[in-house]
């Protein structure tokens, strides 16, 4: 509180609601905008009673509640009512979006798969690898590459070790931003096995260069792709390997591209979207000062 009445912002963005926006609905500041990332409404948000009071003594102080997947700003509502709502997604760079444009996509006899979630149980590789096997046994001709790091890296490598997928998995560790595009340029599937989420990121910068997404059937999902080969049921390895056969054809690639690029170029363009979130703290700073 001191430090705001030091600074005297005109707006104060907190992110992640248990930490960050519960410090600024104490301070009592305003316009107060409260950022929800995923896990801080649809998890921790509802563990019992009292981190439902905390959600709800948050939701009622902010004057305006951004998240980046419609069913997230619901789930939030829920709890109670919000004074205003914005959905926006962090997306991916324009620049990265028409480098994928032009890339052009060719058949292959070793299909490449990428995951780029951090090695956490939330994200649930040991499905991914178990799929990794049946594809194997079945003779589908595949190279698996997990990027990222977590405290599940040890227990997922002798994982594939005791399946014996080495020749089949690399893990790479974290990558920079250049060399996670020049990854996903060399990719031909992505797959996410995470069992919550909102908007990922991920999938979007997955999308932006073609790559054919295969992922879990859960609601932040839902709202970039329509198709149901695109979806498995989270800890179905059985499933996750049959859809990912189903992505293998490159003219299955570019029918995918095509039906969900739209989507893709209306709402996950970062420089597109922070132009809406500017307008809207614009426009609820104006608002807060006029009142």
């Amino acid at each position: 509180r001191e430090i705001v009445g030091e600074f005297q912002p005109h707006l104060v963005n907190a992110h992640f609601l248990p930490t960050y926006g519960l410090a600024a609905a104490l301070a009592r500041v305003h316009p107060f905008v409260l950022t929800l990332w995923g896990s801080d409404i649809l998890v921790s948000g509802r563990k019992g009673i009292l981190s439902r009071l905390r959600s709800r003594y948050v939701l009622e102080k902010a004057d305006l509640v951004v998240g980046d997947a419609e069913y997230l700003v619901a789930e939030a509502a829920r709890l109670t009512p919000l004074r205003r709502q914005l959905v926006v997604s962090f997306g991916v760079s324009e620049s990265w979006y028409e480098s994928g444009r032009a890339r052009e996509l060719k058949s292959t006899e070793v299909v490449r798969i990428i995951s780029t979630r951090q090695l956490e149980k939330i994200y649930d590789h040991t499905t991914l690898i178990r799929a990794a096997r049946l594809l194997a046994d079945e003779g589908f001709a595949f190279r698996l590459t997990l990027i990222g790091s977590g405290s599940r890296e040890t227990e997922l490598k002798t994982l594939a070790a005791q399946l014996k997928l080495t020749d089949n998995i690399n893990f790479t560790g974290r990558f920079s931003e250049e060399e996670l595009l020049t990854a996903y340029r060399r990719a031909d599937i992505y797959v996410s096995t995470a069992k919550s989420d909102a908007t990922s990121v991920s999938l979007l910068e997955a999308m932006s260069q073609k790559l054919y997404p295969v992922v879990t059937d859960i609601p932040g999902n839902r709202e970039w792709l329509d198709s149901d080969r695109h979806f498995f049921e989270p800890g179905n390895a059985r499933q996750l390997a049959d859809k990912i056969k189903l992505g293998h054809r490159r003219d299955a690639r570019v029918a995918a591209y095509d039906l969900y690029e739209p989507r893709l170029r209306q709402r996950g363009i970062r420089e597109e979207q922070m132009k809406v979130a500017h307008l809207a703290f614009t426009r609820l700073i104006e608002d807060y000062h006029a009142a």
